[in-house]
């Protein structure tokens, strides 16, 4: 569990009263006259974030919306319409009532219609695919970016920017985006929200979701994914505006589609941060909505954070950086073009210079291995992706960059001017049964996917990817725990999804109650003989793990301990099983210093370097003065590279929230939670106990 530092109690306090006090000044000047229920905490954009209450672990929270008859009819009308057709106007006639022109529940495990249909064919070969709805679709057989023959429908054969852009007709509250050929995601409307005894009005809401959205919808059932955007109707009404639930404006419910279990998105979004993998917090929540004839429950469903703020703010320390959702064939970043990366934030400044500089470094081949390496690392978190990579490979997942070029996002980080990698959607990760498993050997990545390949194929990255691949396995894939997780949180859902409380037919994807009990018997199997493959692969390529790590920083004394030039200190540690050399090992950014002839860390021991060496002597560990410069005050990037000029370890750190003050100027330093916990996410850092921190000593 995440300890909260001293600041952040302060920031949660100080959070809590600005709330109150906005609120307080707006009624009392007349600014915003707030609907009735109103309440800083639970509703303004002024309060903390509430992950222990929106997010809470262990239970499954009910959230109730009511929807207008004639804005939920509009809504059922729209997906007919624009989104591959569900049943006829059984969707919007009679939602409780079976499909009778051709619709059926989704079989997850099946061949998906637009694959099977060019089984044996040629590229080109033109093909009619008869949907669920028995809509008869002319189109041809093409090969999708990860090589498999698919059906394309004629109309989505026009390349990306020559499909057409909203006329002047279209609904205002149809989003650009994906997944039509149109571009245009479905329309938003009001509904009321209930959750924890509270009432938001004006909430946006509406459906989501690529395939999970379309072939749910073909099969007749109600089950669909939706968005939340809790402000998205400010500007129609005033007193709601910069509404949250609970601090969050944008939140996620996904339908569990393809998952028979329900629990791999939130099992899958719970590995990833426990891996150190920068990635959104999941929940379990029962949904029911009224349309006009009483609450109905629409399904279990996985409730996830959408990037943006908090999420930002809390893993980067900032908010304001490009925020990216990208989609389509640029995406995978075989070339550059803006429209496949779609802003999220800034949208009003036309400036993809981050973006374009990732591709054209990837792709520069003017430069020596080295220098081609230096130069991606200043524009791109390489390690921070091969750390997704490794992750993302072990626990097996084919919706997703090497195989489909979406379900990710890209933030650049205010304090590094890098861009960050953040996985996205993960409900058909640790399964494969659908379609081949990008190999942890990482030879089946072809080409197209150069962000992988190019670093694959370069034999520093790929021993970095080795080193990551064991440390994932290590610190998430202990068969015991996992099963017993992924049994727990089966369990919490059984209830309400196949129990006296569970899903009824027409709002669900399970075919009936032992698919469920089967799906899983199916993952736990996964999980034991993936740790199995994932070692028997490890033994194979040698790996030789390699953990040199900062785990502490004192960047600011206080003015009763000296000058900074006097107390200044790094502190490095092995984490790994071996002894590590370091020599010729420097630090590229920050302070200026390169590790002399001779310099090693034994397993589990430490290295203090100091701007003055004579000041820690006495340290318990060997101790080096650096040879020029200083710790920032108001935070830095700091890069520990190796003598191919690969970063080994960063940390960007920084004096203002969320980073713990008494370290800034208050005598303490910044120190790991936990020296196993990764030192790249501001989340894992707190300041030391005791004035002066604990140089040459593992602290907690």
């Amino acid at each position: 569990m995440r300890r909260t530092s001293p600041s952040g109690r302060r920031l949660r306090i100080a959070f809590l009263v600005a709330g109150f006090l906005v609120v307080c000044w707006g009624t009392a000047v007349g600014a915003i006259e707030r609907p009735d229920g109103w309440d800083a905490v639970s509703h303004s954009n002024e309060a903390a974030p509430g992950y222990d209450v929106v997010f809470a672990q262990g239970v499954v929270q009910r959230i109730d919306f009511e929807i207008a008859p004639g804005d939920w009819q509009a809504m059922l009308e729209d997906l007919n319409i624009n989104f591959s057709s569900g049943p006829g106007e059984k969707l919007a006639v009679d939602p409780m009532a079976p499909p009778t022109d051709g619709g059926q529940f989704v079989d997850p495990k099946a061949v998906p219609p637009h694959i099977a249909v060019c089984i044996g064919k040629s590229e080109g070969d033109p093909v009619v695919l008869v949907d669920p709805s028995g809509r008869t679709i002319e189109g041809a057989c093409t090969y999708d970016p990860k090589g498999q023959l698919v059906f394309i429908p004629d109309e989505q054969h026009l390349p990306l920017e020559n499909r057409r852009e909203p006329a002047p007709g279209d609904d205002p509250n149809q989003a650009r985006g994906f997944p039509t050929s149109t571009g245009l995601n479905p329309i938003y409307v009001e509904a009321t929200c209930r959750f924890n005894g509270r009432v938001w009005e004006h909430v946006g809401i509406r459906f989501k979701g690529n395939s999970s959205l379309r072939d749910t919808a073909r099969s007749g059932v109600l089950k669909i994914p939706f968005h939340l955007e809790f402000d998205h109707f400010e500007d129609a009404y005033p007193e709601i505006d910069d509404q949250r639930l609970y601090g969050f404006k944008d939140l996620s419910l996904s339908n569990g589609f393809r998952d028979p279990t329900l629990v791999r998105e939130k099992t899958t979004n719970d590995l990833f941060r426990a891996a150190g993998v920068p990635c959104a917090v999941s929940a379990f929540y029962r949904v029911y909505i009224d349309y006009g004839e009483g609450p109905r429950y629409f399904g279990l469903y996985t409730m996830t954070e959408i990037p943006g703020d908090p999420m930002l703010h809390l893993l980067f320390g900032n908010s304001g950086g490009n925020l990216y959702k990208p989609e389509g064939d640029a995406a995978t970043f075989a070339y550059f073009d803006e429209s496949a990366f779609h802003k999220k934030s800034n949208v009003d400044e036309a400036d993809w210079g981050d973006i374009a500089a990732v591709i054209e470094a990837l792709h520069d081949t003017s430069r020596t291995p080295q220098e081609w390496r230096a130069s991606l690392e200043d524009v791109f978190n390489v390690q921070t992706f091969l750390r997704w990579l490794a992750a993302d490979t072990v626990l097996g997942n084919w919706d997703t960059y090497s195989s489909m070029p979406h379900n990710f996002y890209l933030y650049t980080d205010e304090d590094d001017d890098r861009v960050h990698w953040i996985p996205w959607d993960n409900n058909e990760a640790m399964s494969d049964w659908y379609s081949p498993l990008r190999e942890l050997t990482l030879r089946n990545v072809s080409e197209e996917w150069p962000l992988i390949r190019q670093l694959a194929d370069d034999p520093i990255y790929y021993a970095c990817y080795l080193n990551y691949v064991r440390e994932v396995l290590d610190a998430i894939w202990d068969v015991a725990t996992l099963q017993d997780q992924i049994r727990e949180n089966w369990t919490l859902i059984q209830p309400y999804v196949t129990g006296e409380m569970g899903e009824v037919e027409g709002f669900t994807l399970l075919r009936d109650r032992q698919e469920f009990t089967e799906g899983l018997a199916m993952l736990l199997d996964y999980v034991g003989r993936r740790h199995q493959e994932v070692e028997q692969f490890l033994v194979q390529a040698g790996d030789v793990p390699q953990q040199i790590a900062i785990t502490e920083i004192f960047f600011n004394p206080s003015s009763d301990q000296g000058s900074d030039d006097t107390h200044e200190f790094l502190e490095l540690t092995n984490l790994g099983s071996q002894a590590v050399s370091l020599d010729g090992w420097r630090f590229a950014d920050g302070i200026e210093h390169t590790f002399p002839a001779g310099t090693w860390i034994e397993p589990g021991a430490c290295l203090v370097l100091a701007k003055d060496g004579e000041t820690y002597a006495q340290a318990p560990c060997e101790v080096q003065q650096w040879v020029d410069g200083k710790l920032a005050n108001d935070g830095e990037r700091l890069a520990l590279v190796d003598t191919n000029g690969v970063c080994v370890d960063v940390v960007v750190y920084d004096d203002d929230d969320p980073w713990d003050e008494s370290a800034d100027g208050e005598g303490h330093s910044l120190v790991l939670i936990d020296a196993l916990k990764p030192n790249d996410l501001v989340l894992n850092w707190q300041a030391s106990e005791k004035p002066g921190g604990s140089p040459g000593w593992l602290d907690p």
